[in-house]
């Protein structure tokens, strides 16, 4: 990016769109991570002998909006099936008391019950959903079994893929498999209700344990590359801007470390968090399902707020706790952007829609805060149509041919590493020339050539 580009654009709109693009690579570059901990197909296809499948991200709300559109039930049992085509897909289930609960049998003594049954007559689905639940306290203990069956063909497609989501005993699991014409029910998975007289340490010490760390993982770094490049990017255009280089070595891998302590906590901080308070919400609150979604919005606000605060180490003067805010606000705009595109463009579209707006929204609202937080600035005239403006403050502004100069003055012109130093405080603006050894205040509207270079001094900001 040249230049005379980034003269181009007010710094506003050029923050957002590095952001956007910074976090576009991100995705980019992280998505094949979250596809490494899905289980494919192949490997969710497990025969009898409950041997099951691994569960996927939690991420997936798509079974979350099927369920809610048929007004199914939840309790402390419930299984859900979904698939993406019109034929007759069936979900069964095998009770501890050898009940059989399945189409042809939707209620059983023990309370269980199949309250959602699709495509078995017309008007089909592309969008289907299955669902049997147990009433609060009705499930009973001991081993249950879930089937899924290829009943009848309505399109003339090979094999189904499909989705079981399982909600049992605090946890809320999900697993992949695909349902094939012609061959019997399928076993997904086995799972046990333990007997009331389980302590409830040991059912919290199992919830605990069962955490998937894996995709835990997965998420952080995912979150990780999303907070590099946006660092970066951002970080690059701040010193174009300046007639720097995009960044010396000492500041990428500041950048490049900080952007990834701040994606791995707030990512894998927001995941294990949700993994482990979405089933308990779920179980007190079946009918807020919004609330489950608060451990997503909270890693991504978490994520902007790291990041706001790291990039005021990058941008003269800007204040980290307001650059913290205003993060965190970019962070709430890009989960509001997820959840809401997530409903009509899935996880993968969802989570690229959410991580540009999530990048744009940062770099837009870090520019706007230094630019309401200045107080007096350094405004630097590179010729006629182009200039800088640098927020002045307590925090030195050092102008010279230092690689940490803020303003980089040629040293093949003579000018030393520093040059001169530029702070405002207590209402004056101080100059420190090293050149003549002197200190000078200066006022608004005062302006100073150095070299070719124009400085004007703004305070009524």
């Amino acid at each position: 990016m040249s230049t005379k580009l980034v003269h181009l654009l007010p710094k506003p709109v050029l923050f957002a769109l590095l952001g956007a693009l910074g976090c576009g690579l991100g995705w980019a570059l992280g998505e094949p991570l979250l596809f490494l901990v899905k289980p494919s197909s192949k490997s969710a296809e497990t025969r009898a002998g409950g041997g099951g499948a691994a569960p996927v991200l939690v991420f997936n709300n798509e079974l979350t909006k099927r369920l809610e559109r048929e007004s199914a039930k939840s309790g402390d049992v419930q299984i859900s099936l979904m698939w993406d085509n019109r034929n007759d897909i069936d979900l069964h289930c095998l009770t501890p008391l050898k009940e059989h609960i399945y189409f042809n049998q939707k209620r059983v003594k023990s309370g269980g019950e199949l309250d959602v049954d699709m495509n078995a007559r017309e008007p089909y689905s592309d969008k289907p959903v299955e669902n049997i639940y147990w009433p609060a306290g009705g499930a009973p203990p001991g081993r249950y079994v879930i089937q899924v069956h290829h009943y009848e063909r309505h399109e003339k497609v090979g094999p189904t893929p499909f989705t079981v989501g399982l909600k049992a005993n605090g946890r809320v699991q999900e697993f992949k498999g695909t349902a094939i014409p012609g061959e019997p029910a399928e076993t997904v998975h086995t799972f046990e209700v333990p007997s009331p007289s389980a302590t409830p340490e040991r059912k919290t010490n199992a919830i605990y344990a069962k955490v998937p760390l894996k995709i835990t993982l997965a998420i952080g770094l995912w979150t990780a590359l999303l907070a590099t490049f946006l660092a970066l990017l951002i970080v690059a255009g701040q010193n174009l801007l300046l007639r720097r280089p995009p960044w010396n070595r000492k500041e990428a891998l500041k950048l490049a470390g900080g952007g990834v302590l701040a994606g791995l906590l707030a990512g894998s901080a927001s995941q294990y968090l949700f993994a482990l308070v979405a089933p308990t919400l779920a179980e007190k609150f079946p009918d807020a399902l919004w609330l489950v979604k608060l451990g997503q919005v909270f890693g991504w606000m978490l994520l902007g707020a790291l990041l706001g605060a790291g990039l005021g180490g990058f941008i003269p003067n800007l204040p980290r706790g307001r650059a913290s805010l205003g993060g965190m606000i970019g962070g709430l705009l890009g989960a509001v952007a997820f959840l809401v595109a997530i409903q009509g463009a899935g996880e993968i579209g969802g989570r690229l829609l959410g991580a540009l707006i999530l990048g744009g929204a940062i770099g837009l609202m870090v520019a706007l805060v230094e630019k309401l937080a200045r107080e007096a600035a350094l405004v630097v005239h590179w010729d006629p149509n182009e200039r800088t403006v640098i927020s002045l403050g307590a925090e030195p502004v050092i102008l010279g041919s230092s690689p940490e100069a803020h303003l980089y003055l040629p040293k093949e012109k003579g000018f030393p590493p520093v040059t001169a130093i530029v702070t405002f405080r207590d209402g004056k603006v101080e100059m420190e020339n090293k050149l003549t050894k002197s200190t000078h205040t200066l006022r608004g509207g005062n302006k100073l050539e150095i070299g070719t270079l124009m400085i004007e001094i703004q305070t009524d900001v």
